[in-house]
């Protein structure tokens, strides 16, 4: 087909039904690229539209889905992932994670199923999903940081751990504030120049709790100011200050970002919603029409019956 310009349309056939392993393999190497594309992109030029390039890539591999297939695969996919992982982390934190019948990968069928947990995830697609979520997770923690001002260099660590940070220093525990428990969101951060070796980051404050956060400048005149009157390395107070800063930055981003993932599955929720609702519909008219074309072919039946029997009627009581 050509369009008003000259140019070939091609109009693409996708294929339906349900997903293979191979499939499914290309779509999650088409989203860890489509995330670095996305994170390497220039600034002011326009790009593509995010599942419109996903599809494309998956195309060139031989997986003939469209944009809003493989927007619902992923949905899916993601879904059934953290189902697993937050199943697994619960087992770890009981330490049931080397028992057999609790581990979700010597599990059967049936017994998933039993438990709520996903019963068809492959644990070769799980390692994969687990990749290119930790990347994210750190690609995001990273652009965040950069972008809030001040370089504070985080780990390569997704914004969600399994392991919660255990090991505390006395000296220094006592100098933090006492700060309500929050979601476990453990991040640890490089400790300032003149700060002791080891430094414990309480439980992050929740994006409600956080008060402002004392700026880059105003650190660095209370340094020199410590410094002016005789004091040849960081005070207790000036390392308390530096370490409540990161670990309320690392809280706020990482609420931020679960945020926008949030917002994000609350939206194409809300779509799938709209497309059952649109399909209810559909289906009320083309009932609603079958039962008229029904009572129609059946008031005709009746109509020809009454004239076939009045015919009748009138032969019979003719003259002979």
């Amino acid at each position: 087909m050509d369009d008003q310009g000259g140019n070939i349309i091609v109009t693409r056939e996708y294929r339906k039904g349900n997903w293979t392993v191979n499939e499914t393999m290309v779509l999650i190497e088409a989203k860890k690229m489509d995330d670095e594309r996305r994170m390497k992109k220039s600034e002011g030029k326009p790009t593509e539209l995010r599942w419109k390039w996903v599809e494309d890539y998956c195309w060139r591999r031989g997986c003939l889905r469209s944009q809003n297939q493989c927007n619902d695969k992923w949905d899916n996919l993601m879904r059934d992932y953290k189902k697993v992982r937050e199943y697994q982390r619960r087992t770890a934190e009981r330490g049931e994670g080397n028992d057999t019948g609790s581990n979700y990968w010597e599990m059967e069928k049936n017994e998933r199923k039993e438990k709520s947990l996903p019963t068809n995830m492959l644990r070769h697609i799980y390692e994969h999903l687990e990749q290119v979520v930790e990347k994210k997770g750190a690609q995001n923690v990273v652009a965040a940081g950069a972008s809030g001002g001040g370089s504070v260099p985080i780990p390569n660590k997704p914004y969600v751990m399994d392991t919660p940070i255990t090991s505390v220093q006395p000296s220094l525990l006592h100098q933090l504030p006492p700060i309500p428990a929050a979601i476990p969101l453990p991040l640890t951060a490089p400790p300032p120049p003149n700060a002791a070796p080891a430094l414990l980051l309480h439980p992050p404050l929740s994006y409600a709790q956080a008060q402002p956060l004392p700026t880059v400048g105003s650190l660095a005149k209370r340094r020199r100011r410590s410094r002016g009157n005789g004091e040849g390395a960081a005070s207790p107070s000036n390392s308390n200050e530096v370490g409540t800063a990161i670990f309320k930055s690392a809280s706020v981003i990482a609420e931020a970002i679960q945020a926008s993932e949030e917002n994000e599955e609350r939206r194409h929720r809300d779509l799938v919603i709209l497309r059952e609702r649109r399909l209810e519909i559909e289906e009320s008219k083309t009932e609603i029409k079958r039962r008229g074309i029904e009572g129609l072919v059946e008031a005709i039946n009746r109509l020809a019956n009454s004239i076939i029997a009045l015919a009748s009627h009138k032969n019979q009581s003719a003259p002979k």
